[in-house]
């Protein structure tokens, strides 16, 4: 499985929560590049984390959208969240975006 790290820039100890909870490879993309809007989706990935403080907005709308589009499941976490506490909280439930149909 593959998950997907989108904002932040000390992002090891949400990887080793991925890690842990049975994610064999974590992408991380900073989301501070203009070309981060523009970029494709790496394949696999079955899990998304935003970390909502620092993405724009329109990157994650983006997001947002692919992430419905591809019935990946995403997490929003705010900056109060640690990265541990995130991945524990709320992998194991996180639930995929409806799609309207």
């Amino acid at each position: 499985m593959r998950a997907l790290i989108v904002g932040g820039d000390h992002v090891d100890t949400t990887k080793r929560a991925l890690y842990a909870s049975g994610y064999t490879d974590v992408v991380h993309w900073s989301g501070r590049k203009n070309n981060d809007l523009k970029r494709p989706l790496p394949t696999g990935v079955t899990h998304m984390v935003i970390l909502l403080e620092f993405v724009n907005h329109t990157l994650a709308r983006r997001m947002k959208a692919i992430a419905r589009d591809q019935r990946i499941s995403v997490a929003f976490v705010g900056r109060k969240q640690g990265g541990s506490e995130v991945a524990t909280r709320l992998l194991p439930t996180a639930i995929p975006l409806r799609c309207a149909a």
